[in-house]
């Protein structure tokens, strides 16, 4: 009975497990399936799809019924070996804060400490901690989301027929992730969508600071561009991935430049505010989303910050799959970045 145990065992180990990890944006959904298979973590599989207008609004889900029907096809296509999921709630609808404790064995002092720093009832919200020892006292670092929030994203995920496992901060998960592939740094993680940009700050152990620039996703530049140009939304992305060898070339440049400007602008006060009010200085910047997929965007962005700027490559700590063409690999170290990460979360 003994050596049978101990097989038991081995066999258990061998078994390959794997994840989902869902990513719910208001331009697209992306999902990404994640195997521990002997000592290796392996990309299985990625996929994404177009959300439904109007299905998710400034990240709050706004139809359930519209949002089910979008994963229900994606899952259909993809086809994944697994049903159990993890899923990361946008920072939007998530307060993050920190405090210190002298006693971090009590619960009831760390509720009362998070009922007291947050605009909600504590019965009202979900929370989840983890405390670090830090110059001769304990910090708390906290995540609170409203219940309303996390009940429609659990009802949403069982009346598709997936398990869901784990909930967590998308900015956690992406700050997590990159210190499992680069280890731990000062960092900026920018974050660069369609409805906005998003600025993460995190020292060598934890996220510290997040600034949202309104008004300066890529939805912006293209609305620049319609309204200089009076193009349509139907042939916008065309123009702007290949510009017409005519006068409308040099009037999207134009627009590009002076969109580039801004956004560096703002950068550049998210960093100042960084190091004065954070005392944090980033050594290193990676960028996101589907900014991130610009030709020769980081090292634009290197030369104007005076930062270094980094690639992410999933494909250096990660085995990707024979299943998946090495050239998507642009698309999911970029825009399915997030998706990646939190599946990726039980094996890092």
């Amino acid at each position: 009975m003994k050596y049978l145990v101990n097989l038991s065992k081995i066999f258990q180990l061998a078994k390959r497990v794997s994840y989902l990890g869902f990513d719910l944006g208001t331009y697209s959904i992306k999902v990404a399936e994640v195997a521990s298979h002997q000592n290796e973590i392996l990309l299985k599989g990625f996929a994404q799809s177009k959300t439904l207008e109007n299905t998710i609004v400034y990240q709050i889900i706004n139809d359930e019924q519209l949002l089910k029907a979008n994963i229900k096809n994606l899952i259909s296509n993809f086809q994944p070996g697994t049903k159990v999921i993890y899923f990361a709630i946008p920072y939007e609808i998530t307060i993050y804060g920190k405090f210190s404790i002298n006693n971090p064995e009590s619960l009831k002092v760390i509720e009362k400490q998070i009922n007291d720093e947050i605009p909600y009832k504590i019965e009202d919200v979900y929370f989840s901690y983890f405390i670090m020892p830090e110059n001769g006292s304990f910090t708390v670092y906290y995540l609170v989301s409203k219940k309303d929030n996390i009940d429609k994203v659990k009802r949403i995920f069982t009346d598709v027929d997936l398990e869901l496992k784990n909930i967590d901060g998308d900015f956690i998960n992406l700050h997590n992730f990159l210190e499992y592939l680069y280890g731990p740094e000062n960092k900026l993680i920018i974050d660069w969508g369609n409805e906005k940009v998003k600025l993460y700050f995190s020292n060598k152990d934890t996220p510290v600071y997040t600034r949202e620039l309104f008004n300066l996703g890529f939805k912006y530049f293209k609305n620049e561009i319609m309204k200089n140009l009076r193009l349509t939304p139907d042939i916008i992305d065309k123009l702007i991935h290949s510009p017409p060898e005519d006068q409308r070339r040099s009037q999207i440049k134009e627009a590009y430049i002076e969109y580039i400007k801004k956004l560096i602008e703002e950068i550049k006060f998210g960093l100042e505010i960084s190091r004065s009010k954070y005392n944090l200085n980033p050594e290193v910047a990676y960028i996101i989303g589907g900014g991130a997929r610009i030709p020769n965007i980081h090292k634009i962005f290197s030369e104007l910050l005076k930062l270094d700027i980094k690639e992410i490559k999933i494909e250096n700590k990660l085995r990707i799959s024979e299943h998946i063409d090495h050239r998507y690999l642009s698309i999911i170290n970029t825009q399915g970045i997030l998706a990646v990460a939190t599946a990726v979360k039980e094996f890092i």
